[in-house]
């Protein structure tokens, strides 16, 4: 619903305000991400008040994780846990790498900047939407030495809530287009996409809502996550957690087109 109400010239200005430190605070997490600095990412920027926590969703391709422990034991826990099996793999191929917690990123690189951004807020200022894209990679260092580096372009999409020290994240989806390896020839990759090798849906593991939400076959065909429109006040109806995702309708499905949609 579009936004009809009349605001005073200080309260436009508060608006403006409010828009500028959402875009800040999802650069900061660019940052964030780029620094290896997930634990203090989800400290410093998603919700702390424990109502949030419990609504709070992290979401990709392939579903939801829900309520803050399930984002942590994902986003921190497990991410943890590969990179010190990587350092581990990196140590046994060459000793001269010591598997010691400074080493524990070394030869990462995961970057995803953000343009496009597109914020909404909503009527009653106790909400906003938001939604970037992102060309993004991410590269890790193999045990022979070389690094595997991956192309993903993703859509960003997220809902914020005013707290008492600021704007939080509250519920986000990224959304990933496409994978592809650095230097490899992306028309020669499978027509289809395969939900068991996909390094993003590996990494993604099992969510708590396991559901397919963007259809990488037919790219935007699905229209997910969509863009913020005007608003008044938040409900699950332009909720980006789970709440608020609708099935898109059924075009081309008859003829198995979409076999991968489930």
């Amino acid at each position: 619903m579009a936004n009809s109400r009349q605001y005073t010239d200080e309260e436009l200005i508060q608006r403006v305000w409010d828009v500028e430190e959402i875009k800040k605070l999802i650069h900061k997490r660019v940052i964030y991400i780029t620094n290896e600095m997930r634990k203090e990412e989800l400290n410093d920027l998603w919700v702390q008040d424990p109502n949030h926590q419990k609504t709070a969703s992290f979401g990709r391709n392939t579903g939801y994780y829900t309520g803050m422990d399930a984002i942590r034991d994902y986003y921190v826990v497990h991410h943890q846990k590969e990179r010190e099996e990587q350092l581990k793999q990196l140590h046994a191929a060459n000793p001269a790498i010591a598997d010691v917690p400074q080493n524990l990123h070394i030869g990462c690189l995961s970057s995803h900047p953000v343009s496009t951004g597109l914020v909404e807020l909503a009527g009653d200022g106790k909400t906003a939407k938001g939604l970037w894209y992102a060309i993004a990679q991410e590269t890790e260092a193999q045990p022979d030495g070389t690094g595997k580096a991956l192309w993903m372009p993703e859509k960003i999409a997220v809902d914020f809530v005013k707290e008492e020290d600021g704007w939080k994240i509250w519920h986000i989806v990224v959304s990933t287009d496409l994978v592809s390896e650095a230097g490899e020839d992306y028309s020669e990759q499978e027509v289809y996409h395969n939900y068991e090798t996909n390094p993003v849906d590996v990494e993604f593991g099992t969510p708590t809502i396991a559901k397919l939400i963007h259809n990488t076959d037919f790219n935007w065909w699905d229209n997910y996550p969509p863009m913020p429109e005007a608003y008044e006040t938040f409900s699950d109806a332009v909720s980006y957690g789970p709440e608020g995702y609708v099935r898109p309708a059924l075009y081309g499905l008859d003829s198995k087109e979409g076999r991968n949609f489930r």
